[in-house]
Order: structure tokens, then sequence, then C-alpha cells
């Protein structure tokens, strides 16, 4: 019997299936677009490094290196559009991610301002700060679609892999935001107090991300990262003389590459772990697909079984499940076993959706805390007329004050701020 003549409870009980089946297609397509995305995060914060770099050592050193590395990232954001060119004639793929949509569009937005942005870089007419600050707000946009890809996944391991993602390329970028700050540093001679604590906050932000990282990785990408976390020595003995710098106990302004390059290397090698995810994220995908397309065949199959066993009549169970006792033993052979067996594949989607449901709260717990920052960092906007950076830096200068994290001050800027202006931040 074709899946059209069946009774509609079955048409519906195998519209179900499907619907999961489609939704599982396209999220493996967004988890290819997040794959895609991490490749171009990469390629720009090494570019954002030899950009710092350039701009703090004498003209044209470094200028060949760096012409190389702005045509590579160049390179794999084109692939990135070609992808989402892909993705936006799929319209029917939109249904549902539109904040997934209006992120992409953000980023695509802030990819647009590249272009100049290098030229000034080459130029040299800009200052190092202020390129910093612009490619960090462009890596910045592609975080975000990171982030709403993991919380628009609907499977939990799907999910739970996304989300060690997201953190661990967070923990990778505050890991490039602290080189840019050590070179400019260490170029001087020695660090500013304002310097200090940034540095002292990137170091701390970027624990607690991996920490992240490490409670939701598994396999191999978990264990890579552990043993990658054994090269941190020397730059954490270049943390520490940092923070004994001042303008009466300078170093030797030498020191700015040497911090580069070690600051590069612990980079480059993080690229392996966001490797293994990528990997991990498509076998994910392609079980789950796998799995869940033999499911929908099996109950296709047992389904017409039932219906042409029955002829054609839709017995009232399929109409009131509650209206029969399961447990009753079969009466007629082979129509009541299918019954049973339709009653009992019923009950288990339900029960199976509800587990996920539950599965997916648990693991988007740390998706939580990014949203609430985020929402504090708008009421500081809001309320202070304060640019993203400044209020981002405004909770990390009050959470390093109050030996708090920063999702715990982000709480309270809400409960002083949702309903009134002003509060303890003010001033700060």
């Amino acid at each position: 019997m074709t899946e059209r003549r069946l009774p509609p409870p079955l048409r519906f009980l195998l519209a179900a299936r499907r619907s999961e089946l489609q939704g599982l297609e396209a999220l493996a397509g967004t988890c290819e677009l997040v794959v895609r995305i991490s490749a171009l995060v990469h390629a720009l914060q090494k570019e954002r490094g030899y950009s710092n770099l350039t701009l703090c050592s004498p003209p044209r050193r470094l200028q060949p290196t760096l012409a190389g590395l702005s045509q590579d990232a160049a390179s794999v954001e084109a692939q990135a559009r070609q992808f989402l060119d892909g993705e936006a004639a799929d319209s029917a793929q939109g249904s549902g991610r539109a904040r997934l949509l209006n992120c992409i569009a953000f980023a695509l937005f802030r990819l647009d301002e590249l272009p100049a942005l290098r030229r000034h870089v080459r130029d040299r007419s800009v200052p190092v700060e202020d390129a910093d600050s612009r490619f960090t707000q462009v890596i910045g946009s592609l975080l975000a679609v990171v982030f709403e890809a993991a919380d628009s996944a609907l499977d939990p391991g799907v999910t739970r892999i996304l989300v060690a993602l997201l953190n661990f390329m967070q923990g990778k970028e505050l890991s490039g935001q602290e080189r840019a700050c050590g070179v400019t540093g260490f170029t001087a001679g020695y660090f500013t107090d304002t310097q200090k604590a940034r540095m002292l906050g990137l170091a701390a932000n970027q624990r607690r991300s991996f920490d992240t990282y490490a409670h939701y990785a598994e396999g191999a990408a978990r264990q890579c990262w552990a043993e990658l976390q054994q090269q941190d020595p020397p730059v954490q003995r270049m943390r520490d003389m940092a923070q004994h710098t001042s303008s009466e106990q300078r170093v030797d302004g030498a020191l700015a590459e040497l911090w580069f390059n070690l600051s590069t290397a612990r980079i480059d090698a993080m690229r392996e772990v966001e490797s293994l995810l990528a990997e991990a994220l498509a076998q994910q995908c392609n079980r789950r697909i796998a799995e869940t397309r033999q499911e929908l065949n099996d109950r296709r199959l047992l389904l017409s079984r039932y219906a042409d066993h029955a002829s054609g009549r839709a017995p009232s169970m399929l109409y009131s499940v509650q209206s029969r006792v399961v447990d009753t033993p079969p009466p007629d052979g082979m129509g009541s076993e299918l019954e049973r067996s339709i009653l009992d594949m019923m009950r288990e989607q339900t029960l199976r959706l509800q587990r996920t449901d539950d599965a997916l709260n648990a693991v988007r717990g740390a998706l939580d805390e990014k949203k609430r920052i985020d929402r504090a960092k708008l009421l500081l906007i809001s309320h202070y007329g304060l640019t993203e950076q400044a209020a981002h830096e405004r909770l990390q200068r009050a959470a390093m004050d109050a030996g708090l994290a920063l999702a715990d001050v982000a709480r309270q800027v809400i409960g002083q701020l949702g309903g009134q202006s002003g509060g303890q931040l003010d001033g700060n």
C-alpha cells in the first residue's frame, strides 16, 4: 500500500519521523557552514596577528608574509560565501532559522569591510589598536553565527559538539586577542595598568571557555586538548613577565616577536582540536541521518503491512490510544500484534521526543550564559551609550573586581538595569 493511501493516523506518524529526518538533513548543512566558518575565523586570526605585528614593526619587513595571509583568508572567505549562496537559494531551509540567517547577514556586512581595512594596514594608515578592533569585530560576527547554529540545533548529540566547538573557538579567539595585547605591550617595553588588567582578564576568560569546552568535549578532541595544554608554560612565563613590567622596569622590545611566535604556535596547535571537532560533527550528523532514515523505512514497512492486514479499516485505538489496554494479550494473532507494535511505536516516539528535549535543555546551559551576557551588554549600551567592546570591558572589569564569573555579573546587571537606570556599575 502506498503511503498516501494509509489511514490518517498512520500517515501522520510517518510524517513526524520524516520531519525529524528533514530537520537532521538541514542541520547537517548548518554544521557544514559552521566548519567553513571555523576555517575562516582561523585564517582571519592569523591575518589579524600579523597585521598587528606589521604595524608595530619597521615598514615592509613583514609585508610579504602578511600579503600571503590576507590572500589565504580571502580565498577561505570566497569558499564560505559560495556555500552561503547555495544556502540562500534553498528557501525551504530558511524556515524557523530567522535568527541564524540574520546573524549570517550581519557577518557578511562585516566581511565586506575587510578589503578597505587591508588597504589601511598595507598603507600603515590605521593605528594598531583600531586595526585589531576591526578584525575582532569581524571575527565576533562569525562566532555569533556559530552560537546561533548551536542554539537552533535539535539533536542533543550534535548540539553537544557544537557547544564544545563554540566554547573552544571563543577560547581560541581570546588567545588571539591576548596575543595582540602582548605584542603592543612588549613592543613598548612595558605594560600599563590597563594593559595588565586586560591581559589578566583575557587569560581568565580563556580558562573559563576551555573548561566549558572540556565539559562537553569527548573522545579524541578532548584528549588532544589535554596534551596541548602541556605546551603552555612558555606562554605563562611571558604572561608573568608582562605583569612585572613598568615604565621604570622595561624589557627589550624584541621580546614582542618572541611573544608573538610563542602565542602563534599555541594558537595554530589549537586548530588540530577544531579539526577533530569538525570530524566528530560530520560523523554525528551522518550517523543520525542514517539511523533516522532506516527507522523511517522500517516504520513505513510495518505500517503498510498493518494497513494491508486491516484492509483499509482504521481501528478506533489509532484515534484514541487510551481506549485500549496495551498490555492485554492479543486475541487474534497477526493483526493485534501489529496493533500493539504501532501503539508501542507511538508511545516510544513520544517518550523519545521528550528525552530529546530534556537532553537539549541540559546541554544548552552554556548557551544560556552567553545569552545572559549579551543581554547585559545591550542594557549597558542602551543606558550608557557605550560601544559593544566598551560594554564587554565594563563587564570584565566588574567581574575581576568582584571575583565573580562574567555570567554572574551579567545577571546582576540585568537585575539592576532591567527595571532602572543606574546601579553599582555607574561610572566604571
